[in-house]
Formats: C-alpha cells, sequence, structure tokens
C-alpha cells in the first residue's frame, strides 16, 4: 500500500484498543493493521497551510503559513491561555470563533499520561482529547458553560495538579496507579466557592487501551527535516505518535506535510 498526500493529525476511534486513522489529504486510512510490518515514510519537502492552503517553507502552530499563525482565532494567545479569553470582544472573525468554539460547553478533567495531569476540552471532545495525549485513564471533574470559566479553574488546579505531558514517560507507559475519583474529590475541595457549582460528581473514571506491542528501550525522536525518509517497522501507536522498533515520531508536529506513506507487506 502506498498513499500520498497532505498529512493532518491521526484520527481515532474509541475503541478496545484505541484505533487510529491515518490522515492525508483528509482521506482516512486505517493504520491499526500495519502494525508489525515495516513501514516507509517520506516527506517531499512541500508544506502547505491547512486553512489557506499557501505554500510555506516552515510549519506555525501545526500546520499553517506564517500569516494563518499570526491572524486566525484560533491561533490567539488565549488558545493558550484560555483564561485570558478576548474573542468575544474582537472583529467579526473573533466573535464568530467565540461563538462557535468559545461560547459552549467545556470539561475541566483529571487524566493519567506520564503522570497525573489536569486539562480544558470542549464537551464534543471527550475522550479524543485524552487519546491524543495518550492517557490511559480519564476522569471529567467539572463542567462548566464557556470556555473562559474552565480556563480559571485550570489555572487554580494547575498550581497543585501538572498541566503538561512528558511524552517520552507517557509513551513507555508503566506509570504509578492513582485513585482518580480521591484526586478529584481533592480537586473539588480546592475550587473556589465562585465556581463550586460547575463540579461535576457523577462521572466514572474512562480507562484507554493502546495498539503497542513494544517500545524502543532508548526512545528518539525522528524528525522528518533533517532526515526526512526512513524505514521501520510499526511497533505500537499511542497519543499522536507512531512507535517504531528504533524511534518514534509525533505526526501532529508534521501537519501540512506532504508525505509519502509506504506500506508494502
Amino acid at each position: 500500500m502506498k498513499l500520498l498526500g497532505q498529512l493532518r493529525k491521526m484520527n481515532v476511534e474509541a475503541q478496545q484498543p484505541i484505533a487510529y486513522f491515518l490522515n492525508l489529504d483528509q482521506n482516512l486510512y486505517p493504520l491499526n493493521p500495519h502494525i508489525g510490518k515495516l513501514i516507509r515514510l517520506q516527506w517531499s519537502g512541500n508544506i502547505t497551510c491547512i486553512e489557506c492552503g499557501r505554500k510555506t517553507r516552515k510549519s506555525y502552530d501545526q500546520g499553517y503559513c506564517f500569516v494563518c499563525s499570526r491572524d486566525l482565532p484560533e491561533n490567539a494567545m488565549c488558545s493558550f491561555r484560555p483564561e485570558l479569553c478576548v474573542h468575544e470582544k474582537g472583529n467579526e472573525a473573533d466573535r464568530e470563533f467565540w461563538r462557535t468554539h468559545c461560547n459552549m460547553d467545556h470539561f475541566v478533567y483529571l487524566s493519567l499520561t506520564s503522570g497525573v495531569k489536569v486539562g480544558i476540552t470542549r464537551h464534543t471532545n471527550i475522550p479524543d482529547r485524552w487519546i491524543d495525549q495518550g492517557a490511559v485513564k480519564g476522569l471529567i471533574i467539572a463542567k462548566v458553560p464557556e470556555r473562559i470559566l474552565s480556563g480559571q479553574i485550570e489555572v487554580i488546579l494547575a498550581e497543585h495538579f501538572a498541566d503538561k505531558t512528558n511524552w517520552r514517560k507517557m509513551l513507555k507507559g508503566g506509570v504509578e496507579e492513582v485513585d482518580l475519583l480521591a484526586l478529584r474529590d481533592k480537586a473539588h475541595e480546592l475550587i473556589p466557592e465562585s465556581l463550586k457549582k460547575y463540579v461535576v460528581k457523577g462521572e466514572t473514571v474512562q480507562e484507554l487501551v493502546y495498539p503497542v506491542q513494544s517500545v524502543p528501550e532508548k526512545i528518539t525522536s525522528h524528525n522528518l527535516d533533517k532526515t526526512p525518509e526512513f524505514t521501520d517497522r510499526l511497533t505500537g501507536i499511542k497519543g499522536q505518535y507512531l512507535i517504531f522498533e528504533t524511534r518514534v515520531i509525533n505526526m501532529r508536529k508534521y501537519t501540512g506535510y506532504h508525505v509519502e506513506f509506504d506500506c508494502s507487506e
């Protein structure tokens, strides 16, 4: 099987184990059947913006050209600092983004990736958000009516829980078992009274299993910019990483790259 196209982040389906799909030119191809097989991945040298299609020498913000990275509402500072969201007061594009992305239910959650972390996401994005992060467990702890409120809760909880993932440790697996329900109760105690009406107690812990046969002893991330072609045996998939016998590669990092994916076995 030889496939060509512009790369996007892998699509997923919440199965046991997680089902992954290669996304090329927004066409989806199952990846799980290729685990255990030799894969050749080659970058053509071309990158085009996933928004406007403009050819660019460098990918900004995972798939955009410089102009779209600078000007699009989804790439504004509050995408990283949701507690500072100002889209509602911006130009028409900002306000439309606020209506379609910010002014809707958001979840605050705890997940187990390389350790326990706190995060937020739109209500439509569970469990995909956890899968993208390589979480093995996830638990919703609060539900708010707009993004800025979820950001405010996250900032408070990030003083007590990590808000980043150690990707090498996440890929290695074997993280220490924790009681997310007990940690949820602790998190609820830390949320100020003004935001306590948004806490959620009825959710159950979701467990996620990934299609991983093995992980290399020494985890090295492959850089397509330096080495645009490689052949290696695919041994698993977790988060947005393809795991091979001698390397891993973060597929989301190369959004917008035009690649050839070849599995001849």
